[in-house]
């Protein structure tokens, strides 16, 4: 059990100059991890009894015992921060190098030759991957067109054609609205190109073409977990770059 949960546990039995020691140790852990008692009491400018008695509290048997278990749970900590970093990075680059490989000249033909230009995001992530996808195809003279939630994605759905482009931004891709909206633009008979996290998922199998993001799951509080997206930014700008150097093809 973590030292914080030990706390949370044997809250009623903590008295003022508990929670000063605790509030120390939870700022100064890796310090505390391998201090003395009478350092630790020195910090605190509380005796090394209290120090004691507070250890006995968490149901250590004494100090010594409580250090032993802060230096395994540091050191736990911070191998768990070595690798999620190094994933993280890792799927940045992996995300980055399939957006390289990646022949995205179908995509920019259907973008070059479209009447009109959509992208929806599903959340705030996507939301801000859109607008920056809007604002770099400015540069290629393409406007696409950021739907602002349910109801103006309802809105161009009613009157999309089979001329007309849809970009969709997902996280998992199984967003109950994005599905609906594939599906609707698939009936229309207009293109239909998804951005999700690499898995078999709905809303890339409803496409005509997917890319894809890699993720680590970072944080997690209760059912929910926090992943990183911001491989959305990398992955659109890939895409833009590809239609550019697709336009200075063309013009050959």
């Amino acid at each position: 059990m973590r030292l914080e949960e030990l706390v949370n546990e044997n809250h009623k039995k903590l008295n003022e100059n508990d929670l000063l020691i605790w509030q120390y140790i939870q700022s100064h852990k890796k310090e505390c991890s391998t201090a003395s008692i009478g350092e630790l009491a020195k910090k605190c400018c509380i005796s090394r009894t209290t120090i004691s008695r507070f250890a006995q509290k968490l149901s250590f048997e004494g100090f010594r015992e409580l250090k032993m278990h802060l230096k395994l749970e540091y050191e736990g900590d911070q191998t768990v921060k070595t690798i999620l970093l190094d994933d993280v990075c890792q799927n940045y680059q992996k995300g980055i190098e399939a957006a390289k490989d990646t022949d995205m000249r179908d995509i920019c033909e259907h973008i070059s030759g479209a009447e009109r230009l959509f992208v929806f995001g599903t959340g705030e992530a996507q939301n801000a991957a859109a607008q920056m996808l809007r604002r770099m195809f400015l540069y290629a003279k393409r406007y696409f067109v950021v739907l602002a939630g349910k109801s103006e994605l309802s809105m161009v759905l009613e009157d999309l054609g089979k001329d007309d482009f849809m970009l969709v931004i997902s996280f998992s891709g199984e967003n109950e609205l994005a599905v609906k909206a594939a599906k609707t633009v698939k009936e229309k008979g207009a293109y239909l190109l998804s951005l999700t996290e690499l898995s078999s998922n709905t809303l890339a199998k409803l496409s005509d073409r997917s890319l894809y993001i890699w993720t680590t799951p970072l944080l997690k509080a209760g059912e929910a977990v926090f992943e990183t997206c911001s491989s959305y930014h990398s992955v659109l700008e890939i895409l833009c770059i590809k239609y550019l150097l697709f336009l200075r093809e063309r013009e050959r």
